[in-house]
């Protein structure tokens, strides 16, 4: 056990973290970010202490292979230490920074934690990211703004949001990479202050691939955030051309970070999958897929079948393989994970306040939600919002051992801050 300092308000530890092969290092030197990362903040807004910290894990146990992956991101921590700019640091006689941060935010329970805002004043127009996992709630959200203000968000995705040219419409003129407006024909008032709100689901969320295609680090989940498709032209025969841009991090000053039950997240996938085998009119599919819990059932037992040798021979999966082996979609629920621990990391790497939704807060709390949502944009309700519609829960499409083994998996390879914002959903 190494400590540098105190008080940790923010530490780096091997939580069950897969090792990353030498072969691989200069690929893979980030990629026990995916689990070793653990952000966690006092509530003192004028001025925290950031320390790396390696520790035996408290949910899990500390293997060798970890071990040696902690040493290794121990160091290129200390290198990524002198990358971050624009924050009040001092570094003390260890080689740790001491950083000044000068804004909170905080969740719907008014949880503050980790934030620092670096806003350019000359443009009071910036970005808060609406991130979420594919299915958490995101186009209810969006809606829920657009519809309340009256005013228009944005998204990464132009391709799906196309303006009277048949082509996206950029929010930022200069920004030739997006992000664009959504509903750009629809003519809604763009908003002059505040924050604009824009959809990103980032990177790990395939739900066909295997562990070389979705297990990845910071550093590409970052880019994969910042990541637009959008339509550029189109052919003499009329098909359009799709093309993929980016946009500059700096304009991003703050994110909305959604959070649904696994349970009900992972089985809403599967009917993600499901409406597209009826768009498709997949009849073969459909027949052996129905949307019910043995449709589910047999979709992920199927999935699971094409990557399981990749998944027995992945560094990744070799310390929870065997507690979820024979659990549906296993692979979704480590995705799931991964990607919120990526979440968590992008938004403590970019020093922007973040304010976290449950989704099932949208029915156990919804005015409360709702005014913490637009406070934090700095939006103001002018419109009656647009009716919710509470979901199903999907927690009997799972037996109670396969609850007790994701539980587990949840224990040893998520971040303390993605636990603490979903270990409920295991009470």
């Amino acid at each position: 056990m190494f400590h540098a300092g105190r008080p940790g308000s923010f530490s780096l530890s091997t939580v069950a973290a897969p090792s990353c092969s030498s072969s691989r290092f200069l690929s893979t030197i980030f990629c026990t970010m995916m689990t070793a990362l653990r952000v966690d903040a006092d509530d003192h807004p004028q001025r925290r202490h950031h320390y790396f910290v390696f520790d035996s894990p408290k949910r899990g146990f500390l293997s060798p292979s970890m071990l040696s992956v902690g040493i290794v991101f121990f160091g290129s921590g200390l290198i990524l230490g002198s990358m971050w700019n624009g924050i009040d640091s001092q570094t003390d006689m260890f080689g740790f920074r001491t950083e000044r941060v000068f804004t909170t935010a905080q969740d719907e329970g008014g949880t503050s934690f980790n934030t620092s805002l670096h806003e350019d004043e000359n443009n009071p127009l910036k970005l808060a990211w609406l991130l979420s996992f594919p299915n958490s709630g995101t186009s209810y959200t969006g809606d829920l703004v657009r519809t309340v203000t009256g005013l228009n968000t944005a998204s990464n995705y132009g391709d799906s949001n196309l303006g009277e040219h048949g082509t996206g419409e950029l929010v930022f003129q200069k920004s030739n990479g997006g992000p664009f407006w959504t509903d750009p024909k629809i003519h809604k008032l763009k908003p002059t202050n505040g924050y604009i709100l824009t959809k990103t689901h980032c990177g790990s969320r395939c739900d066909k691939c295997g562990p070389e295609n979705y297990v990845e680090n910071h550093h590409l989940f970052l880019k994969e955030c910042l990541e637009t498709t959008y339509i550029s032209n189109y052919t003499e025969n009329g098909d359009s051309i799709k093309s993929v841009g980016s946009y500059d991090k700096k304009l991003v000053a703050r994110a909305v970070h959604l959070i649904r039950d696994p349970f009900d997240n992972i089985v809403s996938r599967f009917h993600l999958r499901h409406n597209r085998f009826v768009k498709l009119k997949d009849e073969d599919s459909l027949e052996r897929y129905p949307k019910s819990r043995e449709g589910f059932r047999a979709f992920c037992s199927d999935l699971s079948k094409l990557h399981t040798d990749e998944e027995e021979a992945s560094k990744f999966y070799e310390d929870v393989i065997e507690v979820i082996r024979n659990v549906p979609c296993h692979a979704d629920f480590f995705r799931y994970i991964q990607w919120h621990n990526l979440a968590f990391i992008s938004t403590w790497d970019l020093q922007i306040p973040t304010l976290i939704i449950h989704y099932e807060n949208y029915t156990n709390n919804f005015n409360k939600t709702k005014k913490r949502l637009l406070e934090f944009l700095e939006q103001e309700e002018v419109n009656e919002p647009p009716r919710f519609e509470t979901g199903k829960t999907y927690r009997d499409y799972f037996s109670k051992e396969e609850i007790n083994a994701i539980s587990k998996m949840f224990a040893m390879l998520a971040l303390d801050k993605t636990w603490h914002y979903t270990r409920h959903y295991f009470d």
